[in-house]
């Protein structure tokens, strides 16, 4: 009898516990109570919203979403440069290419009214305790670019204008409400699977360097370059605007330095977990990998760097993500300037050990 007494109330115990991880007040004391995402499409917004102990933002489109902790915008494919841009440098506009960063923030801007906030002193509330993230803006503009055959040269002359059209959408976000904006920059393109097979396999001379390509890397600093001027010129315009740059090249570097205490495979260094061939695999034929005869899925994609050769596996997105969020490290810039960002990030560590703890307790007592 106490053994079933006991047994019921450590049910019970853990029942309660488990609800209260789920749906708590886990987000008192973070800094952000919602999050609008914006660009091409991964999932680094999730990982960024679980680190706010926040839900992932629903799809804007979607019917009788729930926006009240925010909504994604973001369009897989999705480009900076409209399709009038890359038809008047002589490349054919794809049907695949979907809605610019403009239109993103223009649905963004219509939502405000519609769905978000019900007069302009409320979202002027709402807002100020709203994230803002713009994932890798600008990386699908290259990678449509030297998927049509051209040169690191020649696109590199479309950066400056690319970093432009950024500036000024940015800017539009900040008009319409926006004071917090995490902007992550492009990673070492030439460590990437897909980039080494478009751009490595037409030219033997390139040169490698830790089996990357050189000129891909420093294509990828350009950009960076530019996008670091801009959002500096828009904090002088903006100064009560917090605006973070973050250092995806620097983060996904160290990733590769610890990929092993990570848990990755060292062949995942420079191997897709999803595509075509043998060597630097990769897929760029379907927004879903898996989906098309020839091509194979790895059955461990956990212990995988890359996704399908443009795109990181959801593992080590978390891995990036955390980067970003390690106070003092140098992966942002300017570094967050609220304490709470730090409080939010120990309080999520320090949850999950109470569940892991409360997770063997169960286990010890129903063996």
């Amino acid at each position: 009898m106490a053994s079933t007494t006991t047994t019921t109330l450590v049910r019970c115990f853990l029942a309660i516990a488990l609800l209260l991880y789920l749906f708590g007040p886990s987000a008192a004391g973070c800094p952000f109570d919602s999050i609008y995402s914006f660009g091409g499409g991964s999932s680094m917004a999730d990982h960024l919203a679980s680190v706010f102990h926040l839900p992932s933002p629903n799809p804007y489109a979607a019917e009788g979403g729930d926006f009240n902790h925010g909504a994604s915008f973001v369009a897989t494919g999705s480009t900076v440069m409209t399709t009038a841009f890359f038809a008047a440098r002589g490349i054919q506009p794809s049907p695949l290419l979907k809605r610019s960063f403009d239109a993103q923030v223009q649905s963004f801007t219509a939502a405000l009214d519609d769905s978000v906030c019900r007069s302009r002193s409320e979202c002027i509330d709402k807002l100020q305790r709203a994230l803002f993230f713009v994932d890798q803006i600008g990386a699908n503009d290259y990678e449509y670019a030297f998927s049509k055959g051209k040169s690191i040269k020649e696109v590199s002359r479309y950066v400056p204008i690319i970093a432009q059209i950024v500036k000024n959408t940015i800017r539009k976000l900040i008009a319409a409400g926006a004071t917090h904006l995490i902007v992550p920059g492009l990673p070492p393109m030439g460590c990437f699977p897909g980039y080494l097979t478009l751009i490595g396999a037409k030219n033997k001379t390139h040169s490698y360097s830790n089996n990357c390509h050189v000129g891909l890397n420093t294509f990828a600093r350009l950009h960076n370059d530019h996008l670091r001027q801009v959002l500096m010129e828009l904090r002088l315009e903006f100064p009560n605007a917090q605006i973070v740059y973050a250092d995806y090249y620097k983060a996904f570097a160290a990733l590769i330095r610890n990929h092993v205490v990570l848990g990755f495979k060292r062949q995942s260094l420079m191997e897709a977990c999803c595509g075509f061939g043998d060597r630097n695999k990769f897929h760029r034929k379907k927004a879903v990998c898996g989906g098309e005869e020839g091509d194979s899925v790895c059955s461990d994609p956990e212990k995988y760097i890359h996704w399908d050769g443009f795109h990181l596996t959801h593992e080590a997105l978390k891995h990036v993500v955390e980067a970003f969020m390690a106070v003092g490290k140098g992966f942002v810039f300017p570094e967050f300037k609220y304490q709470e960002v730090t409080h939010c990030i120990m309080k999520k560590v320090k949850s999950e050990a109470l569940w892991s703890r409360l997770l063997s307790f169960a286990l010890l007592h129903f063996q």
